[in-house]
């Protein structure tokens, strides 16, 4: 269809490890290993499958019905004081709108914040999609690369601020490569993006894509942009650390000391209405509320990320260094990540290349596989190696 042309540059990475995914999985059948995608194959744990069953059977009046555009409002109410917990900033439930995940969360903040004469920094490399949500609504992107050891580098983000731009989006704990932003960092992004306003007479909003904040496996200090930028929003995800990613539920929350707030809560609320998500199912808003003080067992991440970096370094990869998430982010052994990984493809094993996520020459690992299958997998990266 000619309406998806202008997009197809954005639409074929991960059009292309499909097929290479649908390949692998008819030639091995159940000995692939699925190291691509986070989906949790040993779903959730009985505490979460609890508080799904007691909503169901949940014996209200108007129980399963529409819910306001924005949300639940006592489904919001007990988010907002739940991330007061967190970081003591004043929240309300006016600052929390929900939504049927990160990804609607997004489209429906750049739809709200951003149009055709604005520009949005994107720090890569990222989640693969963000450039295609911001192209298919009309909205330039900028994309800046990391430092080398895939932090921000702060003197190239200096250097594409300008005059358009609206924008700065980022995620924190970081998809795909798992490092975490330190306040610091945090702190001096900010002062950049307040010498910009300053000196372009703008506004920039910073959004911040939270999904794995509860997946600090290291149990380093999670610091949160909008702690440190007034004009930040934070977009969160329940399917990562419930491993309920197929349920689609989420927020976009607006710093409370945003200037603008009441102003930018409207637009995302009447965005939820525009772009058509409407809101998460009812059963799942009033999931979550029983959710709200669940934290994953991380030991089990800690020790299957020392397991696989100090495999993957005993082979000879280069692992980029990292505190959170499911994710291990490593330099391909050869310029054409795509290439090494329809390699590994060819042994059983798949990953994501790193041109997915924007920038060339790494793959990424995803350790929400099988523990047992993880480490049968791991041979095949030294037999690459050997191979080449």
């Amino acid at each position: 269809m000619k309406n998806f042309d202008h997009l197809r540059s954005l639409l074929e990475p991960q059009e292309r490890l499909e097929r290479l995914i649908g390949v692998t999985i008819r030639r091995f059948g159940r000995h692939c290993i699925d190291l691509a995608y986070a989906n949790a194959h040993e779903g959730p744990d009985e505490e979460v499958l609890r508080a799904l069953e007691l909503s169901v059977r949940e014996d209200r009046e108007l129980s399963f019905q529409y819910t306001p555009y924005g949300g639940r409002t006592i489904t919001r109410r007990l988010i907002a004081a739940d991330l007061n917990r967190e970081d003591g900033l004043p929240w309300t439930y006016r600052d929390v709108v929900m939504t049927p995940g990160a990804m609607a969360a997004l489209n429906i903040a750049f739809r709200a914040l951003f149009g055709a004469a604005d520009e949005v920094i994107v720090l890569t490399p990222c989640w693969h999609d963000y450039p295609l949500y911001l192209s298919n609504l009309g909205v330039p992107m900028c994309p800046v690369a990391p430092a080398p050891d895939k932090h921000i580098d702060l003197a190239a983000v200096g250097r594409a601020l300008g005059p358009r731009t609206r924008g700065v989006l980022l995620s924190q704990p970081c998809c795909p490569t798992g490092v975490l932003y330190g306040e610091d960092e945090i702190g001096d992004l900010a002062k950049l993006l307040r010498e910009a306003e300053a000196r372009f007479g703008t506004r920039i909003y910073l959004i911040s894509d939270e999904v794995h904040r509860r997946l600090v496996w290291s149990r380093a200090s999670f610091h949160s942009p909008l702690l440190s930028y007034p004009r930040s929003l934070s977009v969160y995800s329940f399917g990562k650390v419930l491993a309920l990613q197929g349920q689609r539920t989420g927020f976009v929350a607006v710093s409370p000391r945003m200037p603008e707030n009441d102003e930018v809560r409207r637009a995302l609320e009447r965005g939820v209405r525009l772009m058509g998500f409407c809101a998460p199912t009812d059963l799942m808003q009033r999931a979550v509320c029983r959710l709200l003080d669940y934290r994953p067992h991380l030991d089990a991440l800690a020790q299957q990320q020392e397991t696989v970096r100090t495999a993957l370094t005993g082979y000879g990869y280069e692992v980029c260094k990292a505190e959170a998430t499911f994710f291990v982010y490593a330099r391909s052994p050869i310029p054409d990540d795509f290439k090494f990984a329809e390699l590994l493809a060819s042994r059983g094993v798949l990953v994501v290349p790193s041109t997915l996520f924007h920038e060339t020459g790494y793959f990424r690992i995803s350790l929400t596989a099988r523990p047992a299958s993880v480490a049968e997998g791991l041979p095949a990266f030294a037999r690459v190696l050997d191979a080449l």
